[in-house]
């Protein structure tokens, strides 16, 4: 009966081999870096003397000794990432783990030293080691698929580090299994490689197995001829080398063949030469059993040390933890107190400040009543102020134009021409200062209407040219053609936004020029973005004085010439903050000013009309009936002048209920009402004509700010509005529209 000897060949003699091989491999590598700090050269000498150490331990078959000393070695060289002392002792304790039939040990360590050669990438003979080392084991456990991938795995990189001896190793190891397995074609593939690498080997050990593997392939592909001559030969060189293993395992496939051959005398011979070498060979395992249970004992009196040396130390770290646990706890409840005195404390500083909180809170809402009352009172001062600035006004504006209008009095124009400029400018003023309240007051909607830009822009140039009449300026208007005639947006702020900027330049440049642009930007869908610029050859504006021309009442300088509310500015900027712009100021004091914005307007996407045939406005109104109800004579003067010099009859009427009985008897074509009355307010009176009287219309003519008329809730009693003053020619031809004569 044929003995298993594959478990002795592949784990005894093949592992000490490889384990010399590592250390041969080790001892080339080596080098010592004289850059190391001292401590790292101390620990790299000990860890090469300790891995000469287990080496020999595992030679003289101190199993026991070779794992204990194995594990402070390991520790050491993990110390210093010394990864040769690593493999070569891993592979040591391995070895000696399957020595003393601790597979799962073995197999622990051999896994760890293969994870470890793959993560850093080794390409050593350390992880051909390993592999073979963890084939081996499989072999043992008669795993012989997972044994032949291992081995099969190995072979790569031994190929590439043309190393000889692993590669006779796992070929012969790949034949020996094969061969077991009676996988014929396998076998010999592997057989033919380890006969290859032999060539190159001079151990007598080796080529005794080469020639085993290829006697035992003879035999299994039933050429027993073939197969003796090779059985022979490794029987000689296992006897030259003293490789017993192999000997009895030579003599049992002799033996076999003999049979075969019917040699049965011969076979017989070599089955007792088998059995005699087997004596020998137990004799010795004999003594080798009791060394590695000698060594077991040993390895398990080191085990229990160690177990009691980590409960030890594990009860040493729990009383640790359980004594920093007590000085914690001590130290946190400390910090709680201290936490509860620092609340409290501020429990007592809070509710005091929260007392003077209240107070003061108090304190200021009492203070912010106040503020406001007072802001609502400097307002409405304002709009009574200006309103009653407004009244005079328009007697003095109206008397001037009916004057300038009569030829008899042409010797004085000039001084009626001053007169009305002068009155012109306080109503400018005036009203500069009625806008700005109105901006303090309240934020201003935006509307949407239709208008003429060019138009628009024409008008406010008319208009600035009255401001410098002593030094007149030349006015240049510069509009992109492709800007479309009509367009929709909030036309009043946009008139008032150019009259403020180029009246400020036209007063502060003498006989210079101004010019306003206008260029088209890009559309956004429905939206058209324009640039204005207004630019001019004025006095300039220092450096120091740009940063204050745009706040309340921040004038450019303090010559009595240019002297002025400073509102106009503040006005524009307050303006376009509210359009969603802002404005843009470059100016050098001695050269003039460029001040731009941008606004966006929506386009008119339906047809225009086409332009109505032009009227004539003298005749406009001639032969209507137009009452006026005021209760200032003045106005009522001026009024019925403007209108009678167009040819209108005049019915005018001192207060409201003279204006009711009138327009009861009269039945005029139109009603021109004041809105500020004693008595009863033009809101009033318009209610009581408009129940007696239906189809009249009914125009307000008041110094009343348009919004404020606009905001009231008996607003839809009138059919329009004209605020005083007012330039006659639009006065004439907003009020044809109501008597009969189509105006656009």
């Amino acid at each position: 009966m044929r003995i298993n000897l594959k478990p002795i060949i592949l784990i005894f003699a093949i592992s000490l081999l490889n384990v010399a091989f590592i250390y041969a491999q080790g001892e080339d590598v080596m080098v010592q870096d004289s850059t190391k700090f001292t401590q790292e050269e101390l620990i790299s000498q000990r860890v090469d003397t300790l891995v000469k150490y287990v080496r020999k331990q595992f030679y003289k078959n101190n199993f026991g000794e070779t794992i204990e000393v194995g594990e402070e070695t390991l520790n050491l060289a993990e110390q210093i990432d010394d990864h040769n002392a690593i493999f070569r002792v891993s592979s040591l304790m391995g070895n000696a783990f399957l020595q003393l039939d601790d597979t799962l040990q073995a197999k622990r360590i051999f896994f760890r030293t293969i994870q470890k050669a793959e993560k850093l990438n080794d390409t050593t003979r350390s992880l051909t080691t390993a592999r073979i080392d963890l084939g081996n084991l499989y072999a043992l456990q008669e795993k012989n698929i997972q044994a032949i991938a291992l081995y099969k795995k190995a072979i790569p990189l031994a190929v590439k580090l043309k190393d000889t001896t692993h590669l006779f190793i796992l070929n012969y190891n790949l034949a020996e299994l094969n061969l077991d397995m009676e996988r014929v074609v396998a076998a010999e593939e592997y057989v033919a490689k380890t006969n290859k690498y032999i060539s190159s080997i001079k151990a007598e050990a080796y080529h005794a197995v080469a020639r085993l593997v290829t006697g035992r392939l003879y035999h299994l592909k039933k050429e027993p001829y073939n197969a003796v001559p090779h059985l022979q030969e490794s029987i000689r060189l296992a006897e030259k080398s003293g490789y017993t293993d192999a000997l009895i395992e030579a003599y049992e496939v002799l033996a076999k063949v003999q049979i075969e051959l019917k040699n049965f005398k011969s076979s017989t011979d070599l089955l007792l030469k088998a059995d005699d070498q087997k004596n020998e060979k137990y004799k010795k395992d004999k003594i080798r059993a009791v060394e590695m249970v000698t060594a077991k004992f040993k390895l398990n009196q080191y085990e229990q040390d160690l177990k009691a040396q980590t409960l030890e130390h594990k009860i040493n770290q729990q009383e640790a933890k359980r004594e920093t646990t007590i000085l914690w706890v001590k130290i946190a409840s400390g910090i709680l107190l201290l936490c509860l005195l620092f609340i409290l404390r501020a429990n007592i500083n809070r509710k005091k400040l929260l007392k003077n909180l209240i107070k003061k809170n108090s304190q200021y809402l009492e203070a912010k009543k106040l503020s406001e009352a007072h802001v609502k009172a400097k307002n409405l001062l304002f709009s009574k102020i200006t309103h009653e600035l407004r009244t005079p006004m328009y007697g003095i504006i109206g008397i001037s134009s009916l004057m300038l209008g009569d030829k008899s009095l042409s010797h004085q124009s000039e001084n009626l021409t001053s007169l009305k400029f002068s009155a012109n400018y306080l109503l400018s003023l005036i009203n500069n200062v009625l806008q700005f309240t109105q901006f303090n007051a309240s934020t201003k909607k935006i509307k949407r209407s239709e208008f003429n830009l060019r138009e628009l822009i024409n008008n406010v140039v008319e208009s600035a040219k009255y401001v410098n009449t002593t030094k007149p300026n030349s006015y240049h208007i510069e509009i992109d053609e492709s800007i479309p005639k009509i367009l929709l947006g909030d036309d009043i702020k946009v008139s008032q936004i150019l009259m403020n900027l180029v009246s400020n330049a036209s007063k502060f440049t003498h006989n210079g020029f101004i010019t306003i642009e206008v260029e088209r930007e890009a559309d956004n869908g429905d939206q058209i973005s324009l640039y204005f610029a207004i630019q001019d050859s004025g006095i300039g504006i220092s450096k120091e004085r740009q940063k204050q021309v745009f706040t309340e009442f921040g004038q450019t300088g303090s010559n009595y010439e240019h002297q002025g509310a400073g509102l106009g500015l503040t006005i524009v900027k307050k303006l376009l903050d509210l359009l969603g712009s802002s404005v843009t100021l470059e100016s050098e004091l001695g050269k003039g000013t460029n001040v731009s914005f941008s606004l966006c307007f929506d386009k008119i996407t339906r047809e225009l009309r086409p332009a109505p045939a032009e009227f004539n406005i003298d005749t406009s109104i001639a032969g209507k009936n137009i009452l006026v109800v005021d209760d200032n004579k003045i106005n009522l003067l001026v009024t019925k002048k403007i209108l009678e010099r167009y040819g209108a009859r005049v019915i005018v009427a001192n207060g409201g209920k003279e204006g009711i009985e009138l327009a009861q008897i009269e039945i005029p074509d139109l009603i021109l009402m004041d809105i500020n009355m004693p008595e009863m307010n033009g809101f009033e009176v318009a209610k009581i004509i408009r129940s007696l009287v239906r189809d009249v219309p009914i125009v307000a003519l008041t110094a009343v700010e348009k919004e404020k008329v606009i905001l009231n809730n008996n607003s839809s009693l009138f059919d329009d509005f004209i605020i005083k003053p007012y330039k006659t020619e639009e006065f004439i031809s907003l009020i044809s529209t109501y008597v009969g004569v189509e105006v656009f």
